[in-house]
């Protein structure tokens, strides 16, 4: 049965600014006066408890429910928790409430909370039990579902958890007998079907989001893994991770979460497979500690699958990293050269497993599904992928959208993303940055861009005071100029980016030599 209880999110506030928004907002509480001058919404309460984020993390935000609870973290330690009241997005509460907010990025993205609890929980259990790596927090975010399931098996609830119950003892493949939670089924390959509307929040002209989708359900359904590719700035990332979010909605039985890392040129078969470390009792003994693959199957004994995202796949030497699986991957059984107890690590497909895990046995469930990006323009410069890694996956295109001529149609295209990413530039803004996207995508000599950087151009127009021929100046600095270093005619498509009218001729001119070492031409 899926699991409908509170979510937990991660929020961190170590800065100082951060930490004197907590004391007042969080801890004292905001007079209801005050809040009701700007909301209509607001609890019944006095004082109220509030929280923020930026508009940048509103896709975690938006997931946030009445009953769900926040962990806010500060030097190693989650020192409070609060239960959620409600949400409501409202800019002129936040920039009242948080006036010494990060420029041009105010907390919009409002929480009521209930009053907070202190709990000092050590960060490193709530992130060993997520699977995670580090012991600090990466932004505001939603706890995983690894970590979730491990503290309502480790403390009955997340309710026991934050108030401060004992932990009760981990479970294994046998408790779930008894229980209503079961553990992930093996043997199942659910059919895949994702909606268009998943991808909500991110636009695609001309059906591409749509004929996306059709090429994921058949390669899923066909059974392949996936590898994302094109142009910086297509959303490939983000792509992949709302496809395993809703894998894990709608799939509960099957999917137990998913994990998304970045590959590496330093990666060998100890990133992904796992390998010998010493034990931390003494530091002399050594055990096998599985990697990102393994660590996907099994988590503290008990039974898992997680999807696996491993974002620009193409930066680690793939056989040097991924030797051992690329038998796994073929559906069949894999011994490694390690021991657990004496037992050598077996990898076993779930249809040639039958029995009790043993704990020197991970499964592959047959549904488990590994996606992975890579950018068009890393193929000649980083690691190339083998043909044997290559059977085994469907590689999908993501594109940069085609950028008309005409520039009311360009305005018009631009704002469509914009509306998406819920900006609203002047119609003046919308031109200029058309254009400039025409400049550096519409020609065969360069290097195209995606429209996430053209979100950071916008995103950096709208939040600074200078005039926006400035403004638009360092956008190109800041964010095209970095996707143009190696491309051998990197000074043509500079030129013509300086002969728009909405960028500073002479600095754009001084810039480009600064930053990749050529001229504007005359």
């Amino acid at each position: 049965m899926a699991y409908d209880g509170p979510k937990v999110f991660l929020a961190p506030y170590g800065n100082d600014a951060a930490q004197e928004n907590f004391q007042r907002t969080v801890l004292d509480g905001i007079d209801e006066d005050v809040v009701a001058d700007h909301s209509d919404t607001h609890p019944d309460a006095d004082p109220i408890r509030v929280w923020g984020t930026k508009d940048s993390v509103s896709g975690s935000w938006k997931k946030i429910e009445e009953g769900d609870f926040l962990l806010f973290y500060r030097d190693g330690s989650y020192e409070y928790g609060a239960r959620v009241l409600g949400t409501e997005r409202n800019e002129s509460l936040g920039r009242e409430l948080w006036p010494n907010h990060e420029e041009g990025a105010p907390w919009v993205c409002i929480i009521y909370l209930e009053p907070p609890i202190e709990t000092n929980i050590d960060s490193e259990e709530v992130h060993d039990l997520a699977g995670h790596d580090i012991s600090y927090v990466m932004g505001f975010s939603r706890l995983n579902e690894l970590g979730l399931g491990g503290i309502r098996g480790r403390y009955g609830s997340v309710e026991n958890f934050v108030h401060g119950e004992a932990p009760q003892e981990p479970p294994t493949l046998d408790d779930f007998e008894d229980s209503e939670e079961q553990p992930p089924d093996l043997t199942r390959v659910p059919e895949v079907d994702v909606p268009e509307s998943v991808l909500d929040g991110l636009y695609f002209p001309d059906e591409q989001g749509r004929e996306l989708l059709e090429q994921v359900n058949s390669a899923l359904n066909a059974g392949k893994h996936i590898v994302f590719t094109g142009p910086p700035g297509t959303g490939k990332t983000e792509i992949a991770r709302l496809l395993c979010e809703h894998l894990t909605d709608v799939n509960p039985d099957t999917y137990t979460g998913y994990r998304i890392t970045t590959a590496t040129a330093d990666w060998s078969t100890f990133e992904t497979v796992g390998g010998y470390m010493p034990e931390e009792s003494d530091g002399e003994n050594l055990s096998f500690e599985p990697g990102q693959v393994l660590r996907r199957f099994k988590h503290r004994g008990t039974q898992r699958n997680e999807l696996l995202v491993i974002d620009e796949i193409n930066r680690a030497d793939i056989d040097k990293s991924f030797g051992q699986l690329f038998t796994l991957l073929s559906g069949q059984a894999v011994q490694l050269p390690y021991k657990r107890d004496g037992e050598e690590i077996e990898i076993l497909p779930a249809s040639k497993f039958d029995g009790t895990l043993q704990d020197h046995q991970y499964v592959v469930p047959s549904s488990w599904r590994m996606l992975a990006t890579m950018n068009s323009y890393d193929k000649t410069s980083l690691y190339e992928l083998s043909y044997a890694f290559m059977r085994r996956f469907a590689f999908i295109h993501v594109a940069a959208p085609d950028i008309p001529e005409d520039e009311d149609e360009q305005a018009e295209l631009v704002r469509a993303y914009a509306d998406a990413w819920n900006l609203d530039p002047e119609e003046e803004t919308l031109r200029e940055v058309g254009g400039l996207w025409f400049a550096v995508n519409a020609f065969d000599d360069g290097r195209k861009i995606g429209p996430a950087i053209v979100e950071d151009i916008l995103k950096h127009v709208t939040a600074h005071d200078v005039d926006r021929r400035t403004a638009l100046t360092q956008a190109v600095s800041n964010y095209i100029f970095p996707q143009l270093e190696g491309v051998p005619n990197r000074g043509r498509i500079v030129s013509r980016i300086a002969a728009s009218d909405a960028v500073d001729r002479r600095r754009l001119d001084r810039l480009a030599g600064d930053v990749l070492g050529v001229r504007v031409d005359e």
